[in-house]
């Protein structure tokens, strides 16, 4: 489960009591897999599950279906799943939670739709669950647009802290000290690892950091709950000059303080979903200058080249086991380090040796965290396809340079950080296997297991939200609910809340 969801829930700032009627309870039940079991084999010993079902749903999802209609009898009947050309345009479409008979789709809920998909083409669960979050929240889309922590630098205030969750290995000390070396100078900025014997440093730091208007960075938290309630006190106390900023950083953990929870503007600090809005965050972080220096075209065709070099290594996570046999943990600093060596190789001879990129990206950044044989099998054979003097570099009869891209995409013969741009907003938004190699097919595995674990965390929680409490009428069950004050959505790979 993504940083924001997770920080989000453990946000809990308020109480709710809710009734709820019984059938959507059962139908919650049903989804999260409590309501299944001996219920078919006991009211139908007579015959079996596939004679229960129409011919046209596959037979896998025999057992699937058959609960459905055991579980909520009412919906089931409303889908009159016996009209087999009613329901054909669902059963071929690719995007089946988007091709719902509109006669259907006027008598049933949202949450009922996901129903239905999850028993008849379960493989486009995650789909219909992110298309029933987005048209009941009323938002376009989950994941944020791209963030750029200089522009979240100027929409805050010195008094707010920014709270930077983190996962393990990642570490935004070194995009924050980027910024202030651009905004200021790094003399303004300072951070401290927070541990053992660094409490008494770091209050003394924030004090001068207030009363000089420069930046703090307390890295760490999680290893120092218990001094949580001190930072509180000081922070209260301070009369931060304006252009003071509090950067802290933590990974979650159930014992972080709430009421600096509260006082702060919460980020998850994580790659952003998709390899679209992965390259958008990569060209985000870059400025113009840095693509067209010297106007250097093959030079902006390598960094296109990084850039989605780096986007498929994160994103071919995804497909665990398939894509890698593990989760690896490219970050940000992998990019910047591809970046100085893309820098350097251009300002040195005409003569690219393209043996020496692969050498560094494979022995020393990217590779240096792959310990799987196969998975460095990959790797190389990502790096030979895209940094290479056919992709890069290559002229055609009039001298032209000529970029044979691979994964259907033309690279524009420019180093203007605007047509790049245009080049990725013209991706689609949902990822193609083949942009990483795989299989077609590959797409309903990962759905799969996604949707499994989404299944999983939602059973784990609804124990602790639901809570039978007869009080006048038996079909109503009451549930207990922390809700935000306030959440904010906004940036990309950061989730702000």
């Amino acid at each position: 489960m993504p940083n924001s969801i997770l920080a989000c829930i453990r946000n809990r700032v308020a109480r709710v009591e809710v009734i709820i009627p019984l059938y959507l309870v059962l139908e919650w039940e049903t989804f999260t897999g409590v309501m299944i079991g001996d219920t078919i084999r006991k009211s139908d010993s007579q015959r079996s599950v596939r004679d229960q079902i129409p011919s046209w749903i596959e037979q896998d999802q025999a057992w699937a279906v058959a609960s459905l209609k055991i579980s909520l009898p009412g919906l089931y009947q409303t889908l009159c799943f016996e009209d087999e050309g009613l329901w054909h345009t669902f059963s071929q479409s690719s995007v089946c939670e988007q091709d719902f008979p509109s006669t259907i789709v006027k008598r049933i809920s949202l949450f009922q739709q996901v129903l239905v998909v999850q028993a008849v083409q379960p493989d486009r669960l995650q789909s219909a669950l992110a298309l029933f979050a987005c048209k009941t929240l009323g938002i376009k889309e989950l994941s944020p647009s791209p963030l750029h922590l200089k522009r979240l630098y100027k929409e805050t205030l010195a008094i707010e802290p920014i709270l930077i969750i983190i996962s393990p290995g990642a570490d935004p000390s070194q995009e924050l000290q980027e910024l202030a070396s651009v905004e200021r100078n790094t003399e303004c900025y300072h951070q401290i690892a927070m541990g053992q014997g660094q409490a008494d440093l770091a209050i003394q730091t924030l004090k001068e950091c207030a009363h000089n208007g420069e930046r703090l960075c307390l890295k760490n938290l999680h290893l120092v709950t218990s001094w949580l309630p001190v930072l509180e006190k000081e922070l209260n106390a301070l009369q931060p000059q304006p252009n003071f900023r509090l950067w802290l950083t933590t990974e979650v953990h159930p014992k972080f303080t709430p009421i600096l929870l509260q006082s702060s503007l919460k980020i998850t600090y994580e790659a952003p979903p998709g390899l679209k809005k992965n390259l958008l965050r990569t060209y985000e972080s870059w400025t113009p200058e840095q693509i067209n220096k010297k106007g250097n075209l093959s030079r902006a065709h390598s960094l296109f080249c990084l850039a989605w070099f780096h986007a498929i290594c994160q994103e071919r996570r995804n497909y665990i086991p398939q894509g890698w046999t593990k989760f690896y943990e490219f970050s940000l600093s992998d990019l910047r380090a591809g970046f100085d060596i893309i820098d350097r190789l251009f300002e040195g001879s005409k003569d690219f040796q393209w043996e020496f990129v692969h050498g560094l990206f494979e022995n020393a950044i990217y590779g240096g965290r792959v310990d799987n044989y196969f998975d460095m099998r990959v790797l190389r054979s990502y790096l030979e396809q895209l940094f290479n003097s056919r992709v890069i570099g290559s002229l055609n009869a009039r001298g032209k340079k000529m970029t044979s891209f691979p994964y259907a995409i033309s690279l524009p013969n420019s180093c203007s950080i605007l047509d790049y741009r245009n080049i990725i907003e013209s991706l689609p938004e949902d990822d193609k296997p083949d942009f990483f190699g795989l299989p077609a097919n590959i797409a309903r595995s990962s759905q799969r297991i996604i949707s499994s674990q989404v299944k999983f965390h939602f059973s784990l929680t609804s124990e602790s939200f639901l809570h039978p409490i007869y009080a006048g009428e038996p079909n109503h069950l009451f549930i207990d609910m922390n809700f935000l004050k306030k959440v904010r959505v906004n940036g990309g790979g950061f989730g702000i809340c």
